[in-house]
């Protein structure tokens, strides 16, 4: 059961509607939120020009106390940003703890994911330069590095907002597998549709690959709709049908078969994190 959930705090849209999917995880689950907020060492350092000769380091630190005065700053925002958060989740009787770390938010992160049942983010909002992708560049490594899944939140879940339409993105990878666990927790609701998917160069290789993932869906007393697409590109598979049936959460393995994953971080699941208004969770 999903029990405790941490959620990443960030200042976009996007966190919006990631603390909604924060609360009500918490909230289905009569489970507990730990909100965290992390202050990136990184602000700490003011890069310097010409620094490649070796006799220069890339970055400097500021003095001592401008350094503290800036931590303090910062550290006050955040702080004001967990306390909404913390009287939302009192206001809806849902437990919550509230947290302010400093460090490299992805490592702060993952390591803080051991705790708990799930991790939620926002898609941007964390870092200090603006990524150029519509994904935050802390999203990537905390799915690389965290040992649960990730809820990659879109900016359209509403506040009291209700899951109604899960789709179940499977290939048959290791990844895909450890995401079925989860899949079923989400899905195995009163009222939620779950569609299982593939896309195969073959229909009956298609069906073969999601025959083991609709069983372990039925055993959790789910009856997932089966869709094997043939000879097509799986992120537009996944987001063309995302958009067209108005699923509110996208399930599946952060990487396929490829032997280069890690070092593309799968360019099916970057895409569908571009591209795709749906919300969804990654497992590693």
């Amino acid at each position: 059961m999903i029990r405790s959930i941490l959620f990443a705090l960030a200042e976009t849209p996007y966190g919006a509607g990631a603390s909604n999917h924060a609360c009500w995880l918490a909230r289905k689950e009569n489970g507990f939120v730990h909100a965290l907020a992390v202050i990136d060492i990184a602000a700490f350092e003011i890069p310097v020009m010409g620094a490649a000769d070796g006799f220069m380091p890339s970055v400097v630190t500021p003095p001592a106390q401008s350094g503290q005065t800036l931590m303090q700053d910062l550290a006050a925002v955040a702080g004001v940003r967990l306390e909404e958060f913390a009287a939302r989740c009192s206001a809806r009787g849902i437990s919550c703890a509230t947290e302010i770390r400093s460090g490299i938010p992805a490592d702060v992160i993952c390591q803080a994911a051991a705790a708990h049942d799930i991790v939620v983010v926002s898609r941007t909002g964390y870092s200090r330069v603006p990524s150029p992708h519509a994904v935050d560049s802390l999203v990537a490594p905390v799915i690389r590095g965290a040992v649960r899944p990730v809820l990659v939140a879109g900016s359209e879940f509403p506040e009291d907002g209700e899951l109604r339409n899960v789709l179940v993105a499977y290939d048959g990878s290791l990844h895909a597998a450890r995401a079925l666990p989860v899949a079923a927790e989400l899905a195995a609701r009163p009222g939620v549709r779950c569609t299982l998917l593939t896309v195969a160069q073959q229909e009956s290789a298609g069906r073969e690959t999601l025959a083991p993932a609709a069983a372990f869906l039925r055993h959790h007393g789910i009856d997932p709709g089966v869709r094997v697409i043939v000879h097509a590109k799986p992120s537009e598979v996944i987001c063309d049908l995302a958009g067209s049936e108005g699923v509110d959460l996208v399930v599946m393995g952060a990487y396929g078969r490829s032997p280069i994953r890690e070092v593309l971080f799968g360019s099916t699941t970057e895409r569908i994190l571009s591209h795709c208004a749906a919300s969804v969770v990654l497992q590693a």
